[in-house]
């Protein structure tokens, strides 16, 4: 049984972002929560209760989150990851003190809600391999992607261009015994090829003719840019998770569902909000406004009267998406 998650939680994607000038790109929210809270909240439901979570040096907001608010009956250790290390030897020396199997996750790669169970169910109808999570469509708007080679549902390579008998590749992964002593014995960082140092180290593991599967799923959607966060909270919403309304609203405000409205939101007069909106805490909407297929976040405001669609509003800039 696989009891334990590392969770890749450093913010190498922030620098794609206009939305993480006052908070990294992990604490960026999907639904009330930060995003890395979501894909740990998706473990802790299939029975995980031990996290590893390594993080950056600009990442201490994600610490103080988890120890304040989240999951009292889990085990959390923290890894920093310092600027310059990379990815390989952080996880060597994870595996050298840690040394069973484990799930690994980046904190931005999510899928259909219940695909971590699926994950782990592969694991068990396998045996001890690797198992890769693998889909036919990325919903993600980054361009850098990766592809498996398979042969009869065995990978049998790793690239970063698409071929026949391909599957797109996601950065949530169950990390078998064989993959586990592979990082121990890792003596420093290996050179890399693809530019994503995780899919790097499966490519070379497959390459040193050890067994690995995939488990598959309709969707993968790495947040990478800032399009992938308003895709995520959209579909979340058409999935009803925590679309809720948690503040006060004037009785002539009209929802349309469906929508989350966080705590402490400011809501005018005879304003429409929805379909498909997300209004986080410290945001307001003016008085007659409508806001549909759109985040607003916090402290950002959409003027009195105001129309707004297929937009992320910040209080520094506007995303259309």
């Amino acid at each position: 049984m696989v009891d334990c998650a590392v969770i890749l939680a450093s913010s190498g994607t922030s620098r794609q972002s206009q939305l993480t000038f006052n908070r990294p790109h992990i604490m960026l929210p999907v639904l009330g929560k930060p995003m890395v809270v979501r894909i740990m909240d998706r473990l802790y439901r299939v029975g995980i209760r031990n996290f590893i979570v390594i993080v950056g040096e600009d990442e201490g907001a994600v610490a103080a989150y988890l120890h304040a608010t989240w999951m009292p009956d889990v085990q959390l250790e923290f890894v920093l990851r310092p600027t310059g290390e990379s990815v390989a030897r952080t996880l060597s020396e994870i595996a050298r003190q840690h040394p069973q199997p484990f799930l690994i996750s980046a904190y931005n790669s999510f899928a259909h809600s219940h695909f971590s169970e699926r994950l782990l169910n592969r694991y068990k109808e396998v045996g001890d391999s690797l198992i890769l999570s693998g889909a036919p469509v990325s919903l993600s708007k980054t361009t850098t992607r990766y592809y498996a080679t398979l042969e009869n549902q065995q990978v049998t390579a790793i690239s970063d261009q698409p071929g026949e008998q391909i599957t797109l590749l996601g950065d949530m992964a169950v990390c078998n015994q064989g993959f586990v002593d592979f990082l121990a014995s890792l003596p420093s960082h290996p050179s890399s090829l693809l530019g994503n140092p995780l899919m790097d180290l499966f490519r070379m593991y497959i390459q040193a003719g050890h067994p690995a599967f995939f488990a598959e799923t309709a969707w993968l959607l790495p947040v990478v840019m800032d399009n992938d966060l308003f895709t995520l909270n959209r579909h979340l919403l058409a999935e009803e998770q925590d679309a809720h309304i948690l503040s006060e609203l004037p009785g002539t405000v009209r929802i349309i569902p469906p929508v989350r409205i966080d705590p402490q939101v400011s809501v005018g007069q005879g304003a429409t909000i929805g379909p498909y909106a997300y209004l986080e805490s410290g945001c307001s909407v003016g008085h007659r406004s409508e806001v549909h297929h759109a985040l607003v976040l916090e402290k950002a405001v959409v003027p009195a009267g105001e129309s707004v669609s297929d937009v992320i509003i910040s209080s520094r800039s506007r995303i259309h998406v």
